[in-house]
Parts: structure tokens; sequence; C-alpha cells
């Protein structure tokens, strides 16, 4: 019997695409404070993966048009389950959530559950060609609920399973606006910053790493208190510190622009938020640049300002370029195209990804509650790098996932002592305000 197929929407192609910058995986990380139910989990997940068949299938690079394919699967393939111990738990965890699934593989998303004494630590990595971090977190949630449903003895697993189509990111606007938005060709991609963060050249021994640092609860509450007082937001207050800190690890000399495009959910422009359509990917960027370093860190945080403001008032913030891609994949058979696009974009090699905040209480297993967690984006080969953001309880957990080796580990880990050493100083130095 042949085989069933999908055809492939244009982020399933642009993900694709990115293959030659990052190994396509999105990763998230919960540890709850007891153990999770595999039984149960085993039936969420079955259920789950019928109603969303990309997650079952494989992905096949046709010269003219490239397209999904269904596949048979079973449950080991997605779910594997280790007893382990408090000693080597992060190195497995490590292990696990840095392998790379292949697009021809048969699924799309694996899970490992740790059992570690009496709690759980729940691993996945899914193809970012399925969908993003904003999908991520709402097949999470998806998942709490229906596992919590069916643990109370219900049957129906609900999770959206609408279009996938990049055209959803229309739905909002009307009239000329839409007009407008369908014809916004700029090729954003083309601001050249040759700015990179400084790690060692390539190695055959390197290896994926998802380094991970911790703003703790006390110092990022003083820290968001400092961007009420301004008015601002943490996404401000965080590309402000990461940008004073990469002038300072890659002397750059102070007076040379910089450019960090942050990624935005472009869920912003479709009518239902995250609740309409299929799982997929709706991510676009803006820009923010500063014309060198502010001798403080108010200094530069000014600078930002000055820069996203235009982005947060722009209404069509984040669609630029769809249209030139669109076209793209339009005219051109999609080797043709695959290689025009390659010609007309310029990858980042620095990014900023802020994932947002991880609800504790949208993402409880039964009666296990996650006390811990981060979510990250894919890990990038050299000499590009991004710097991914997420909170839990209060506290927010940086990552920076790379294909490095120890001396690229030991690089990012003296950047992040610099940035925590500015997220510090940013707060001593505006604290009197605080207490005003």
């Amino acid at each position: 019997m042949k085989k069933q197929r999908i055809t492939a929407e244009l982020w399933d192609k642009m993900q694709y695409l990115f293959r030659n910058y990052y190994d396509r995986m999105v990763h998230a990380v919960l540890y709850y404070d007891k153990r999770i139910d595999i039984e149960v989990l085993k039936s969420v997940l079955v259920a789950t993966t019928e109603k969303v068949p990309v997650l079952h299938s494989s992905f096949h690079d046709s010269v003219i048009n490239p397209y999904w394919e269904i596949e048979d699967y079973s449950i080991s393939d997605i779910l594997s389950v280790m007893e382990t111990d408090s000693e080597h738990l992060e190195t497995e965890i490590e292990e696990f959530i840095t392998q790379c699934i292949p697009v021809t593989s048969n699924v799309q998303f694996k899970i490992r559950v740790f059992h570690e004494g009496e709690r759980s630590v729940f691993a996945m990595i899914v193809n970012h060609m399925c969908f993003d971090g904003g999908d991520f977190k709402y097949f999470l949630k998806r998942l709490s609920a229906n596992y919590n449903a069916m643990k109370k003895g219900g049957a129906a697993v609900e999770i959206k399973t609408g279009t996938r189509s990049y055209d959803q990111v229309y739905t909002k606007l009307e009239g000329e606006d839409k007009e407008t938005a369908k014809k916004l060709y700029k090729n954003i991609s083309q601001v050249k910053d040759e700015h990179y963060f400084p790690l060692t050249p390539a190695r055959d021994t390197d290896k994926s790493m998802i380094n991970r640092c911790k703003i703790d609860a006390e110092t990022f509450s003083l820290f968001r208190a400092v961007g009420k007082h301004y008015g601002v937001t943490v996404n401000d207050l965080m590309l402000t510190v990461y940008m004073h800190s990469l002038y300072e690890f890659g002397n750059y000399p102070a007076t040379d622009t910089l450019t960090i495009p942050c990624m935005v959910d472009l869920r912003r422009h479709i009518e239902g938020g995250e609740e309409a359509g299929g799982l997929t990917n709706h991510t676009g960027f803006m820009q923010c640049s500063v014309d060198g370093v502010g001798a403080t860190l108010n200094d530069t945080l000014i600078k930002v300002l000055r820069s996203v403001r235009k982005s947060k008032h722009d209404k069509f913030m984040g669609l630029y370029s769809l249209p030139l891609l669109k076209l793209a994949y339009t005219i051109f058979p999609y080797a043709i195209s695959e290689t025009a696009i390659k010609i007309g974009y310029l990858n980042p090699l620095i990014g900023m990804s802020n994932i947002g905040v991880l609800n504790p209480e949208l993402l409880t297993m039964g009666d296990a509650v996650p006390v811990d967690g981060f979510m990250t984006g894919a890990v990038k080969y050299k000499p590009y790098m991004q710097l991914a953001l997420t909170s839990m309880n209060g506290e927010l957990t940086m990552t920076i996932a790379i294909r490095g080796n120890d001396d690229d580990k030991i690089l990012v880990e003296k950047f992040f002592s610099i940035l925590m050493r500015n997220v510090r100083t940013f707060i001593s130095d505006n604290l009197k305000y605080l207490k005003a």
C-alpha cells in the first residue's frame, strides 16, 4: 500500500535549509518532584502522535517538491525510561538531549523519562521542522492536561490539528494592512554584522553541548523590579546585559555597531493565537542595533530601547521577508529555490531567543509537579551561537547550545560569568531607585 503523504510547508523547508547552521532540534527538560506514571504517559503519547501525523513521518527532500511520508511506529520509538542516580543524572540528560533525529526517521520526536529516587525528569527533543518553541510550550501544556485527564479516567486526547501553513500570520490583519503585509519583500536578514562569538576553530572531535547558567529567584526578582521601575521588559533588560557583555567578551571596539536579531513569536498576528491551526513554526525576528557600547549598563539600555522602540510600534513586526520566501518557493523548483534563498539569506552569527515562562501549574503530571526546567533551541554550528532564555518558578535559565569542545565550554562559562556580573552590576547601580 502506498504511504500517505503530507505537504511540506514553507517553514518545514526553511528549517530543513537551516540544517547548514544547526542540528534542527528543539530541547526541553522538566524536573518533577515525584515519579511520572509511565503507563499513562504511553497512552497519552500514542493518542497524541496519532492525531499529529507529521510527528510520525519521514521527510523527503524531492528536487521538485519535498514532502512528509507517514510511517508506522511503536511507542518504544518515542519513549524510553531510565533508572539513574544523582551522580549520573545530568550527564545522561545531556547525552540524550544532544542527539539529533534524522529527517528520515519514522518519528520526529523522542522522550526519555529518568527516574532518580522518588522523582522523575522528563526530557524531550523534537525536529524543529515540526514545530518551534511557541508550539513546544503548547505541546507540553496539552501533554500535561491530557495526562491528567487520562489519569482521572478520561480517554479523549485534545490537541490542535489544523493547518500548518505559514499564511495564518495574516489572519488578524484586515483590508489594506493585510495587502501591505503580503508585500513586505524587504530582506531583513541582509543586515551585515560580522561580529562573532569567539570560540575555538572547528575540530573533528567537537560534539553537541547545551551550556546552562541560572539567575536565582532573588536576583531575578530584583532585576525585574529595575525593569518595572523603568517600564521596560525583561527582554529589553536581557538584551542590554547580553550586548554589553558581548563587547567585553568579544573585545569589540567600543564604537562598533552591533546588531542582534531577537526571535519574535508570530502568533501575535494569528486569530486565535497559539490555539489556532496545527503544530508548526511561526517565528520571525526583529533586529536590535546599538551604535557602540554604553559607558554604563544604563547607557546601553538607552541605546537598546531606542532600537527596539521602532520595532515594537510596527504592526508588521516579524512579518518582513515572508513574501520573499513564499515567492522563491513558488516560482522555482525546490532544489533551485533552496540555492536562491541560501544566496540571499545571511544567517546571523549571534542571536537571542526569549522562549518565555514555563508555568509549573500547566505542566503537572498528576501529583508530580515540575520544580525546575528549561527549554532551548537548536545546537548551533560554529561560528553561529544563540542565547536562549526560559523562566520557571521565578528563576531564569540561560542556555547556549553549540557544537564544540572542552575549551569552548570554558569560554562559554567565562561569558556567563561576565553576563552574571553585569546583571548584578545593573541591579546595584539602580538599587537606590528601587529603595526610593
